[in-house]
């Protein structure tokens, strides 16, 4: 039963006034209060606003900022409202924010992953003055936001804090149902967990060496000695980010991993069928898994930079045809690569196809998978520096309308696309253009990731492989239909939108970060032989000594909080 957004707060706000204070003793601040306790306009009279949002959001290699994005662009004309955008410098986001988040002037607008970023979560943001609570808000000057919520309280809850505050305009994945017969709205559309990245294998290196598409470890392990033997210098690469965020040869051990170089991501947590929590690298299953990488890499089939090369130097490795398998996003990893080896080689017999991740047995049902969640963690949040509320809800709002939704998702009807049978269609504008690719074309009208419902259908266009011939499979919406089954892993890898409390963030932090330092340090060192297997169980030990038993009671604390909150 859909339960109205009043409701919704309503209990929320009683859970509050019964407490008193939000978790811990921490009282909760009247929602939209500034550092200087008075209250913000809300006259929704401001014609600009200022928005923060780093430009990798753009995810297009021909602007170079939001102000160029056509869409954007008649997203503001039609709101009457001017966006200044702020946008950090190219992998400069984290420290930018922190600089930004400590200045007594914030943009109104911060589109960043709060639930991650900021010590003790969105409620300790709130509470130290930075970030208002849009409870008292989004009714009145949100309502298509509020409609969302009421329609899909499952949203609501995972944007919503352990005391009840909604603090940002979320980021969601949603597709429309090919077997509805009928293009939905904004509202209608349901969140999707999209899986981006995974294990891609070369096919026609499979039908030289007259193999079968492989399916256990052993079969991969069979292809990858095959395609030595032939000749490949590299039988699979990785690059170590890559490799550990697509879950690949780890799923068939029943554990899932931490993302190289990125601490935080959440996905070397995961949660068992009993409602506990699993640390993937402290499970007996992560000592199998690292056995079989140090196999791979002992006999050469593994690429001895898999840690430390970029996807520059992979690709270029690939395109040379030194590599069999490896790992990688869409649409880059298959039809990108395609393209440019028949650039420099038109009659090339290289063709990449996604793989599933392998199992151990025939038979055996894959558990875990990306970690790649329908709310992605990042949201908008209005600052207590915004001088107008109204209006800034007002912008946000928009995206999560029809009009304003299509605009960001798939441009100008009429010049990027055009509605085919009730279905939103590229335009000849878009497919042939004279100067660009047709992703090219296409990124300059619509914004790949925001805060608003994100359709998925334009995200599988702009992944389409359009270097295959006509008639030929789309391999790229293959891959993905492919990474994103239960086939490839039953349950997404991760946790909840779970929060510390304030008085908690700082000790799980520390003792968190130290955990996957040390995890990091010996993923490589165990793969590369240069600590023995023989001490997994030490390494194992470790762990608990350095407090891997306390993070994860902090984290089954966190859990019951999100489990009662009121959705």
């Amino acid at each position: 039963m859909k339960k109205s957004i009043s409701a919704f707060l309503a209990c929320a706000v009683m859970a509050l006034s019964l407490a008193g204070c939000g978790e811990g003793g921490t009282p909760v601040p009247s929602s939209g209060n500034g550092p200087d306790g008075e209250l913000p306009n809300t006259s929704g009279t401001a014609t600009s606003v200022t928005w923060w949002m780093d430009p990798l959001n753009l995810s297009s290699s021909v602007l170079s900022g939001f102000d160029e994005s056509l869409g954007w662009q008649k997203y503001e004309e039609n709101l009457g409202v001017d966006i200044v955008w702020q946008q950090p410098a190219s992998g400069q986001s984290a420290e930018q924010f922190n600089l930004i988040i400590a200045s007594p002037d914030m943009p109104d607008i911060m589109y960043y992953s709060w639930l991650n970023a900021y010590p003790g979560g969105p409620d300790a943001a709130i509470a130290d003055g930075k970030i208002v609570a849009l409870n008292d808000y989004i009714e009145e000057y949100a309502p298509n936001f509020t409609a969302y919520l009421e329609a899909h309280p499952d949203v609501a809850k995972e944007i919503m804090t352990d005391s009840g505050n909604i603090y940002c305009f979320p980021a969601i994945y949603t597709y429309t149902s090919q077997d509805s017969g009928v293009w939905q709205n904004t509202i209608e559309r349901e969140p999707y967990d999209e899986t981006f990245i995974g294990l891609i294998i070369r096919k026609d290196l499979l039908d030289k060496a007259g193999l079968d598409i492989p399916v256990t470890l052993d079969d991969w392990y069979e292809a990858l000695v095959a395609f030595k033997d032939m000749g490949i210098k590299h039988p699979i690469s990785f690059m170590g980010t890559y490799a550990t965020l697509a879950q690949s040869f780890a799923s068939a051990f029943d554990i899932t991993l931490p993302v190289v170089g990125m601490p935080g991501m959440g996905s070397d947590f995961a949660l068992r069928e009993d409602g506990t929590i699993q640390y993937g690298p402290a499970e007996d299953g992560y000592g199998e898994y690292l056995t079989f990488m140090h196999r791979l890499y002992e006999e050469g089939l593994l690429d001895p930079d898999f840690m430390v090369q970029d996807a520059t130097t992979m690709h270029t490795k690939i395109v040379n045809g030194e590599v069999g398998a490896w790992v990688q996003m869409m649409p880059i990893g298959i039809g990108g690569l395609r393209g440019q080896v028949l650039a420099l080689d038109p009659d090339s017999d290289f063709y990449p196809i996604g793989m599933l991740n392998p199992v151990k047995e025939e038979g055996q049902q894959l558990r875990y998978r990306q970690g790649n969640l329908a709310y992605t963690a990042s949201g908008a949040a209005i600052t207590t520096s915004c001088k107008d509320i109204a209006t800034a809800c007002r912008v946000l709002d928009y995206a999560w309308s029809d009009e304003g939704n299509m605009l960001l998702n798939w441009g100008i009807e009429g010049e990027s696309y055009q509605m085919v049978d009730g279905w939103p269609e590229l335009t000849e504008q878009i497919l042939n253009d004279s100067q660009y690719t047709p992703s090219e074309a296409f990124s300059r009208y619509r914004n790949l990731n925001g805060p608003y419902p994100q359709d998925h259908t334009q995200r599988l266009v702009l992944k389409r492989d359009y270097s295959l011939p006509d008639g030929a499979v789309d391999e790229n919406i293959a891959a993905l239909d492919l990474w994103s089954s239960n086939a490839n892993g039953s349950v997404r890898a991760g946790l909840p939108s779970i929060t510390m409390l304030t008085e908690e963030a700082s000790e799980y932090a520390n003792t968190y970060n130290e955990l996957s330092t040390y995890v990091e340090e010996m993923f490589s060192k165990f793969i590369m032989g240069t600590e023995p297997l023989s001490n997994f169980e030490q390494y194992q030990q470790t762990l608990k000594t350095m407090g891997l038993d306390r993070v994860l009671e902090l984290q089954e604390g966190a859990l019951q909080r999100y489990y009662n909150r009121t959705a």
